[in-house]
């Protein structure tokens, strides 16, 4: 009896050394290598995979108060304790002239639009995002208000076709034309009319003067979350082709898509990494997290006859996040509502919360995507 006792006592002796070993883990990491001057304009397939990935996490809930409507993503206090504050929309030129751009590596969410000559300017949206420094500011297009409407915001700008500002005002959008420096000035390093920034806090001061309404119950961009089953893979490489003119192309960088931009106005076609510039002089690439692409139907305004995207209605969406991705349907009944995303399984797509960059783009338009 008393042997089958040490018997026993050593048995256990040796499990609980064995259960208390110490195990060393080796997290990995893989970097895609970038030049981010030139990339090679190969031709690209879309590839589909069936292996499905989860991005799950059920207690992500959207919280109005704390956090972004244009990310989803949380506030540190002292950002959201300064709310209400207004929505201001920037257009950014996107001229061969303009780049590199200021603002758009700042600014809460971008959005990028078709416009004519086959190429594309942007609408860089600030809500608790702050920049000294935005630009080249240029003109209005049709397709802006439509999606500045939802959020209860003054879209800034440097003029337009005649006949367009005051058709965006009759739309229930503001509209803030070239002001004095220091709100909003020309540079001396660039010619016009690609040379007028603005800087977004002396913006709000003016626009504060000016007794503007401000909407203080906004609805984010759409569903935010992570409780999506449904992702593929085989995106580290999106091409998206507006024209013959304008192609832009993103690959993953840790974590993040860098962007590339091919310009058919350029004398060297070839891809090249689009830059951004602070007003200190630091140059670096423009990175989004996640890639969204709308599309819908192109026509010509009214008024102005100038190429628009129809923003209202259904159409194909695209989402594009860490080498992944999703296709399915956008739904909008009205330029004040939010997007909603329907998945092929007739789901709302939730998007990961995160930066986001939106191309709205005709549907005759290209998105492409490899693994490479």
């Amino acid at each position: 009896m008393k042997k089958f006792g040490f018997l026993l006592l050593v048995i256990l002796l040796v499990m609980c050394s064995s259960s208390n070993e110490s195990v060393d883990v080796v997290e990995t990491t893989t970097t895609l290598e970038i030049n981010e001057s030139v990339i090679d304009d190969e031709s690209t397939t879309t590839t589909t995979n069936d292996d499905e990935t989860s991005l799950i996490d059920e207690s992500y809930t959207y919280d109005k108060d704390k956090m972004s409507p244009f990310t989803g993503l949380e506030l540190a206090p002292e950002i959201w304790l300064k709310r209400p504050r207004r929505v201001i929309a920037f257009k950014v030129d996107n001229n061969l002239n303009a780049r590199p751009q200021s603002g758009l590596n700042e600014a809460d969410s971008v959005m990028e639009i078709l416009v004519e000559g086959g190429m594309t300017r942007f609408l860089a949206f600030y809500l608790d995002k702050t920049s000294t420094y935005v630009g080249p500011i240029r003109s209005a297009r049709p397709t802006d208000p439509n999606l500045v409407r939802p959020f209860g915001g003054i879209l800034v700008v440097s003029g337009a076709t005649e006949g367009l500002i005051p058709a965006i005002r009759e739309l229930g959008v503001p509209v803030l034309e070239e002001v004095s420096s220091p709100t909003m000035f020309r540079i001396a390093t660039r010619k016009a009319p690609h040379n007028l920034y603005a800087d977004t806090e002396l913006v709000r001061e003016y626009i504060d003067e000016q007794g503007y309404l401000f909407n203080q119950d906004l609805n984010p961009l759409y569903d935010f979350g992570f409780d999506q089953s449904n992702w593929n893979s085989g995106a580290n490489r999106v091409t998206v082709k507006y024209s013959d003119f304008t192609t832009v192309i993103w690959k993953v960088d840790n974590e993040q898509y860098s962007r590339f931009i091919i310009d058919g106005y350029s004398p060297d076609i070839e891809a090249v990494a689009h830059n951004f510039i602070t007003r200190e002089g630091y140059s670096g690439i423009l990175q989004t997290p996640t890639v969204v692409v709308i599309q819908g139907p192109l026509y010509n305004d009214e008024i102005t006859t100038l190429p628009s995207v129809l923003t209202v209605g259904v159409g194909p969406v695209k989402i594009f996040h860490n080498g992944k991705y999703i296709e399915g349907t956008w739904r909008r009944n009205g330029i004040s509502e939010p997007f909603e995303f329907i998945d092929n399984n007739q789901d709302i797509i939730q998007v990961p919360p995160s930066k986001q960059w939106i191309h709205i783009l005709p549907l005759n338009g290209e998105v492409l995507w490899s693994e490479n």
